[in-house]
């Protein structure tokens, strides 16, 4: 009787402590998710008074600890796209859309519309709004920024054909101005050219009308260098005709001189 009371006793006292133990996991489980709960909830406090650092400082840390929670690294994501770090608010969101436990799809692809959008990236914000309403068709915020993302992708895509019009106008413009400035400098030497040819031209003429007077003035000297030598000729020849007459005369002189016997 004694050892079954003895019995009885150890059997309750294992009961108490797996009672204890089952209830201390229970409590430390519920410490747990109370941090996590606590910290979130402190995100939410600051950035909904606009102080996005803080509540991108208390998300990421949850998010840290609790990797497994798309809430929060959506809670994440949010924030950091409230500081501008895009791509890592688009990364976040990527990684909460991948847990299938995960409730707020439509506004996960929503906020990666808006992150496309942001980086004007209209065809993919299309794409992300799309899948927003796939996923809640009464998304009103979703349907609007869809509508807006398409027009300003109509715009953007006018605007590349306007600037690709434009380029290829400029591009035009330039190769005509190219090759009107290449025909000028063409005729301008051909000008040039013509002018040349004109000017060595000319200088023959001239040279050609020159020459026949050079000729005609070297034949004038010819001609009056012999009539003066045939005029020195002639003299010559007087002069020797007058000089043997005067030889003949003076030789008949001494010859009646001697006839007559009379001498000077």
């Amino acid at each position: 009787m004694w050892h079954d009371k003895k019995r009885m006793q150890n059997i309750m006292k294992k009961k108490l402590i797996i009672l204890m133990l089952i209830s201390f996991s229970l409590l430390s489980a519920e410490m747990l998710n109370y941090d996590k709960v606590l910290s979130n909830l402190k995100g939410i406090k600051y950035y909904k008074n606009g102080e996005y650092d803080k509540a991108g400082e208390a998300f990421e840390d949850n998010a840290i600890q609790h990797p497994n929670d798309p809430r929060l690294q959506f809670n994440q994501g949010n924030a950091q796209y409230k500081n501008g770090n895009l791509e890592e608010a688009e990364n976040s969101y990527n990684m909460a859309l991948k847990n299938p436990d995960f409730k707020d799809k439509s506004l996960a692809h929503q906020n990666l519309g808006n992150v496309k959008f942001q980086q004007k990236d209209y065809k993919n914000a299309i794409k992300h709004y799309r899948d927003a309403l796939i996923q809640n068709p009464d998304n009103l915020d979703a349907r609007y920024n869809y509508e807006l993302a398409a027009r300003m992708l109509q715009k953007q895509q006018q605007q590349q054909q306007n600037q690709q019009q434009q380029q290829q106008n400029d591009d035009k413009k330039e190769n005509e101005d190219q090759q009107k400035q290449q025909q000028q400098q063409q005729d301008q030497q051909k000008k040039d050219e013509e002018k040349k040819d004109q000017q060595q031209q000319q200088k023959k003429e001239e040279n050609k009308d020159q020459q026949p007077q050079e000729e005609q003035k070297t034949e004038k000297q010819k001609a009056e260098e012999k009539k003066k030598e045939d005029a020195e000729k002639i003299l010559k020849a007087l002069l020797q005709k007058e000089k043997e007459e005067m030889k003949k005369e003076k030789q008949k002189m001494n010859v009646d001189k001697a006839k007559e016997g009379k001498y000077w």
